[in-house]
């Protein structure tokens, strides 16, 4: 499930409490904050995807992560 940031408080209910959830983001900023919200929200298996979606480094179904500049 993709929630944007600015979205995730008044989205929280959507989510389950009681199973993993990794935030991301480009590059870790918005992933962080939303760990943080989520985190402050009683979640308690909240991960961060370290260095977002242009650290990916697996090929994807349309191939390899191309970050636009």
């Amino acid at each position: 499930m993709l929630i944007p940031l600015g979205q995730l408080g008044e989205r929280l209910a959507e989510l389950p409490k009681n199973k993993e959830i990794v935030a991301f983001c480009r590059v870790s900023l918005r992933g962080y904050g939303a760990t943080l919200k989520l985190e402050a929200n009683g979640f308690a298996d909240v991960k961060l995807m370290d260095g977002g979606i242009v650290a990916w480094p697996f090929e994807t179904e349309a191939g390899k992560y191309q970050p636009s500049a």
